[in-house]
């Protein structure tokens, strides 16, 4: 059982977030009746709402535990932009690293929800790289600034901020500052000299070939991500089996703590967030991971992209360890 001492020191770490930045929005209402048109359901709309999506949900993880974040990365020139910028802005976010791209827009993934079913997602984005330019910018900022935060958190979505160039860099960094990264598979063959990563089953599998569906099988995958990335250690999210940490010296299976699972989009958001900050606030890497498993299971049951807070971290923590 870790001490409240530790959820308290997240308070003002510093967290420098990297990644692909979007806006997820909710058009939610009820269905009561099929088109005539064709055979799909027809959604009497009621609302829409806007939250923080993909690298900008780690950033509003981060800040709902009482810590810092910096945002580095790129939006369009565009209402959308404008939108993510003000709504990580109301949160508290340093938004100085978010630059504007004009020949791209801002990620944004639309989901249609009635009757609590998320029924239709839309994708509006570009997923091809960044311009070298745009790269240049990126890299300077962080070789000029990583050594002011506690923590770094590399949030890849695939959507083309994350590149090659900045792993030529990685291992410099790390060094000074814990560097984690939350990976997408079209990109393993890029990522390198990192602290750790935080595969989920499938992705694990994508990158080394091995399913893990036992603990065993969850250690041999961990060595292989830890060889091939050169990692110092590796945690591989297992769904309903919850976490599975590899270090050189040894393995823990924490099994989920979620009661009820409504939702699980951003849920690895959550985990690499707590986990990073548990981390650099001193907990060794398996308390960190019980930490950080212990706050899945809370957002989870929550309804979209959600974030929590230390009190409740604490609260079920008092009831699951």
């Amino acid at each position: 059982m870790f001490k409240r001492e530790l959820l308290e020191n997240f308070k003002n770490k510093r967290i420098l977030v990297i990644g692909d930045f979007m806006l997820d929005e909710y058009i939610e209402g009820k269905v009561e009746r099929i088109s005539p048109e064709a055979p799909v359901p027809v959604v009497d709309a009621k609302g829409v709402k806007v939250r923080p999506g993909g690298a900008a949900n780690v950033v509003a993880n981060v800040l709902s535990l009482g810590a810092k974040a910096t945002a580095l990365g790129v939006i369009g020139e565009d209402r959308e932009g404008e939108v993510l910028k003000t709504l990580l802005k109301e949160l508290g976010a340093d938004v100085s690293g978010l630059f504007v791209e004009p020949s791209r827009p801002t990620t944004r993934k639309t989901r249609v929800i009635a009757n609590s079913q998320q029924l239709l997602r839309i994708d509006w984005e570009c997923r091809e790289e960044i311009p070298e330019k745009v790269k240049k910018v990126l890299k300077d900022f962080f070789l000029s600034s990583f050594s002011d935060y506690d923590g770094i958190i590399i949030s890849d979505y695939g959507k083309g901020v994350i590149t090659k160039e900045l792993f030529k860099i990685t291992k410099l960094v790390k060094e000074k500052v814990p560097v984690m990264l939350d990976p997408k598979e079209k990109n393993f063959s890029i990522y390198k000299d990192i602290t750790s990563m935080t595969p989920n089953v499938k992705e694990t599998y994508q990158d080394i070939g091995i399913l893990v569906e036992t603990d065993r099988e969850a250690e041999e995958a961990g060595r292989l991500l830890i060889k091939k990335h050169r990692l110092d250690f590796a945690v591989i999210t297992r769904s309903e089996k919850g976490i599975s940490i590899i270090t050189k010296e040894g393995a823990k299976h924490i099994p989920t703590r979620a009661k009820q699972v409504y939702d699980v989009t951003g849920a690895g958001d959550t985990v690499i967030s707590v986990f990073t900050l548990a981390l650099v606030s001193g907990a060794p890497p398996f308390v960190a991971a019980e930490v950080a498993n212990l706050a899945a299971g809370i957002v989870v049951g929550k309804v979209g992209t959600a974030t929590t807070t230390v009190e409740e971290i604490w609260e079920a923590a008092k009831v699951a360890l």
